[in-house]
């Protein structure tokens, strides 16, 4: 009898234990995924340095703007001057705030919106709101140090070059979000959308 218990135990170890092998546990991220941090932190290097590099015309751009009575008020061109260096220097340091935020918000939708992901080389993700952050940040920066276009608003296009980079960057990562339903489709486009104009209105 004990013998038999003993085998019957045995068998019912080894049942559970095959079960269990066939039978995994899903996993709870669904297949989320973000960008790897390592390129959010190095495009936000290279946007600051960009950044850095416009501000002697954004200095200019200030200087030009300050108000005759202002400026007969103040007399001094040195203070002038200091003033308008000052400015600048906060304008740099409130704009890497703002960038910073931006760039959380982009890699919040960048990882909830959209649950796919574009791999290099097996190991750096790279999802579709990381290249619609990019691409509305670091082109605009870069042709403005390169023509030393103070305010980029003036170009023509530039209104329209924005939702038109959000719609090519859906359109690069379109297998990721194909098989949604209607209502999900029309908030990734929004979302997208939104996501790069809020950096022209800003």
């Amino acid at each position: 009898m004990t013998s038999t218990e003993d085998g019957r135990e045995s068998e019912t170890v080894i049942s559970v234990a095959r079960v269990g092998k066939l039978r995994p546990e899903p996993s709870s991220a669904r297949g989320w995924v973000s960008t790897s941090r390592g390129l959010w932190i190095a495009s936000y290097i290279l946007l600051m340095v960009l950044v850095a590099l416009r501000l002697p015309l954004t200095r200019k751009y200030l200087n030009a703007n300050v108000p005759a009575d202002v400026r007969s008020e103040i007399g001094d061109d040195r203070l002038l001057s200091l003033s308008m260096t000052v400015g600048t220097v906060m304008f740099f340091l409130l704009y890497a705030v703002i960038i910073a935020l931006y760039f959380s918000l982009a890699a919040f939708l960048d990882k909830r919106v959209i649950p796919g992901k574009s791999v290099l080389a097996g190991r750096v993700n790279i999802g579709a709101f990381f290249v619609i952050a990019i691409f509305a940040t670091i082109p605009v920066n870069l042709f403005s140090v390169l023509f030393g276009v103070i305010q980029p608003r003036d170009v023509p296009g530039f209104w329209a070059y924005f939702p038109s980079t959000a719609l090519v960057a859906l359109a690069l990562f379109y297998r990721h979000w194909r098989g949604f339903s209607t209502g999900r489709k029309i908030l990734v486009v929004l979302s997208a959308i939104g996501l790069s104009t809020i950096v022209a209105i800003g």
